[in-house]
């Protein structure tokens, strides 16, 4: 279970890094109309916030990896062996007389 929490840590912390740098572009294309808008100038724009909400969906995909990947027990718990039952164990005996 070390490599599968280890893998989706990674993942994980890829994504964030997707998503830093997808808010931080949408942020600066929003700064770049705020810039024009207040010159009083007119520009050709992208809209921003389809990448507004892939970076916050980007945002939410690494904290669900990161979260699960720290969740992920490091070492699994083994059940004990337990005794197998016999024939003459049990809440009956094993010769009931039913007359």
């Amino acid at each position: 279970m070390k490599l599968l929490a280890r893998t989706l840590l990674i993942v994980g912390g890829l994504a964030l890094v997707g998503a830093i740098g997808v808010l931080s572009y949408g942020g600066f294309e929003t700064w770049k109309q705020f810039i024009a808008l207040s010159a009083n100038r007119s520009m050709a724009f992208i809209n921003p916030v389809s990448f507004m909400i892939g970076g916050a969906a980007l945002a939410l995909l690494a904290g669900l990896l990161c979260g699960y990947a720290l969740g992920v027990p490091r070492k699994p718990k083994v059940p004990a062996p337990t005794a197998t039952p016999t024939a003459s164990s049990g809440p009956f005996p094993a010769e009931t007389d039913l007359r």
